[in-house]
C-alpha cells in the first residue's frame, strides 16, 4: 500500500458507521486492494467463479467484476446493492451450491463469527474446484483489533468488555445498524445477534488448514509492509490482520 492508500483507508474507516453508502464505501476500497493482492500473487479473474462468502455489504464485489471476476455473494443480511450481482441467504456453513463450482472464495472477517471454524473451512473446500483458490482473513483474538468493538477491552475478559461497552454506550448504534444487527449481549457468543464473537488465533487457523488437503500459497500480515502473523505467539498480539491464501489440492 501506498501512504495515500493509508491515509483513504483510515479516512473511510473512521466515518463507516455513519451510513450504509459510508460503509460501503469502506469496503469497496478494501475490495480494491484486495483485487490488485491477488493479481500480484497471479490469481487470475478473467471469467473466474467467485464466491464472496459473508459478503456484508457487497462493497467487495464491484472490485472483483471489474477485474474479471463472475462473483455469487452469501449472507446472512441483504447487501447494499444486491441488484448487481447473484445473493443468495444462507448459513455460510451450509451454502447452497455443488461441491466443485467455484474457482475463487473470498472469505474475510467471517471466521472469528463461528463456533466451529474447521466446519467453515470444511464448507469452502467443499465447493472449491480442485487447484481452486482461497483468500482467508480476520483479526486475531488477542490482536489490538480481535475484539471488534470491545477491543481493546477483550483481552482482559469478556465479562468486564461486554461491562466497558454498556458503559461507553457501545450497543446505541445508528439505526440502520441496529436493523441488521439487533443485538443486547449477554455474552460475546450473542455479540452480534446472529452470530457472535470467538478468540480465534492465528496457530489455531493454522492446526485445522493442515488437517486439510490445502496448500498454504502465504500466510501475512494485512496491509501492512511488515509481517508478524509468522512470529510464534508474540505475532498473536502484533498482527492486526491476518490473511491466507489457500489452494485446494
Amino acid at each position: 500500500m501506498r501512504f495515500q492508500d493509508y491515509r483513504t483507508f483510515y479516512h473511510l474507516r473512521r466515518k463507516r458507521n455513519n451510513s450504509p453508502a459510508d460503509y460501503f464505501e469502506f469496503e469497496e476500497f478494501q475490495g480494491k486492494l484486495l483485487a490488485d493482492y491477488l493479481k500480484s500473487r497471479a490469481v487470475l479473474f478473467d471469467d473466474c467463479q467467485t464466491l464472496d462468502l459473508a459478503c456484508g455489504l457487497g462493497g467487495y464485489i464491484p472490485p472483483l467484476q471489474a477485474s474479471g471476476a463472475r462473483v455469487v455473494a452469501v449472507d446472512f443480511t441483504v447487501p447494499h446493492q444486491v441488484e448487481s450481482f447473484p445473493f443468495a441467504i444462507s448459513d455460510a456453513l451450509r451454502v447452497p451450491f455443488p461441491n466443485d463450482c467455484f474457482d475463487l472464495v473470498i472469505c474475510t472477517n467471517l471466521i472469528e463469527h463461528v463456533p466451529d471454524p474447521a466446519a467453515l473451512l470444511r464448507e469452502i473446500w467443499r465447493v472449491l474446484k480442485p487447484r481452486g483458490v482461497v483468500y482467508l482473513s480476520y483479526p486475531p483474538y488477542y490482536s489490538p483489533k480481535g475484539g471488534h468493538h470491545f477491543s481493546p477491552f477483550h483481552i482482559f475478559g469478556e465479562r468486564f468488555a461486554l461491562w466497558v461497552a454498556r458503559r461507553r454506550g457501545l450497543f446505541k448504534k445508528e439505526k440502520w445498524l441496529q436493523e441488521r444487527f439487533p443485538t443486547n449481549p449477554t455474552s460475546f457468543a450473542t455479540a452480534y445477534g446472529t452470530w457472535g464473537l470467538y478468540k480465534l488465533t492465528i496457530a489455531r487457523v493454522n492446526r485445522e488448514i493442515r488437517r486439510l488437503p490445502f496448500e498454504v500459497l502465504e500466510r501475512s500480515t494485512r496491509w501492512m509492509p511488515i509481517d508478524f502473523s509468522g512470529i510464534p505467539i508474540l505475532g498473536e498480539f502484533l498482527t492486526i490482520h491476518v490473511q491466507f491464501l489457500l489452494r485446494k489440492r
